[in-house]
């Protein structure tokens, strides 16, 4: 190993990179079903759409529930970086968590402002727990929240390419399965190893 080479993360375990990865599926499903039912027609179709999504953001909401609950349980695989980068890393990824809670959430409370209940997995009907006065202010704050979430999102996934590319640290091989992890890794190795080679 070069000298200069900081040592590579600890991976995470296979729990945290299901919870990742599950959640990563969900976001991106119920966010494009929520964009596509916008342009159906009133009907059918639509309200098929429409509970599609309500039950995709509650999956979203349960897959985050159970990864905060794992993260609080376990303690993490390395010990938390220092420096402005890392704290912004951190403070991001709360971003990402607070949104994957509060979209599902402001998403109920839309529905049930407008006096209907909330019809998720086929029909199973989550009534208004309690009064909610009829405002449009709930879906305002549903897709602000979104569109944020997909701008974090983006940003997220740039950051890891970025580690990955340029800073070679080993990061994203943390999130991913073992077998990808190992393929990538020896790519990126080789990839290392070029330079060293040549000289």
């Amino acid at each position: 190993m070069n000298r200069n080479q900081a040592p590579m993360p600890v991976p995470h375990g296979p729990v945290t990179i299901a919870l990742h990865w599950t959640a990563a599926v969900l976001v991106v499903a119920a966010f494009t079903m929520g964009l596509a039912m916008e342009e159906l027609p009133r009907g059918e179709t639509r309200n098929f759409a429409m509970m599609l999504h309500y039950s995709l953001g509650t999956m979203v909401l349960g897959s985050v529930l159970l990864r905060l609950l794992h993260r609080l349980l376990l303690r993490p695989a390395s010990a938390p970086a220092a420096g402005l980068a890392a704290r912004l890393a951190s403070l991001a990824h709360w971003a990402l968590y607070g949104l994957m809670l509060g979209i599902p959430m402001t998403g109920a409370l839309d529905r049930w402002a407008r006096g209907r209940p909330l019809s998720v997995f086929g029909g199973f009907v989550v009534p208004a727990p309690f009064p909610i006065p009829a405002s449009k202010v709930w879906e305002d704050i549903h897709g602000a929240m979104a569109w944020t979430l997909v701008g974090l999102v983006v940003a997220h996934a740039a950051a890891a390419l970025w580690h990955h590319l340029v800073l070679r640290d080993g990061v994203l091989l943390r999130m991913l399965p073992g077998r990808l992890t190992q393929r990538v890794g020896m790519a990126g190795a080789a990839r290392r190893a070029g330079p060293s080679l040549s000289r």
